[in-house]
């Protein structure tokens, strides 16, 4: 169950800035969530579809599921290495 994960302006504008380590613990992360992001994240009680994972010793990323375009969408990335 492969989905595709797109980056909104905001956050691709976060990727810059993040130390190595940091930059690679989240693309492990990623590559994790995008093969079954249901297995991943804490969900929003009000809305499932958004949901937030740590990534590394001091991230958290934050993207919306669309299951019907099977893609997932990041909106937030913190580093607060």
């Amino acid at each position: 169950m492969n989905y595709q994960v797109t980056f909104h302006a905001s956050a691709s504008a976060q990727i810059p800035g993040l130390p190595e380590d940091a930059y690679q613990s989240l693309v492990e992360e990623l590559l994790i969530i995008g093969a079954d992001p249901h297995r991943r994240g804490v969900p929003d009680p009000e809305q499932p579809a958004f949901r937030e994972q740590t990534f590394g010793e001091a991230g958290l990323v934050s993207y919306v599921i669309d299951d019907a375009a099977k893609v997932v969408r990041v909106y937030v990335i913190i580093w607060a290495g």
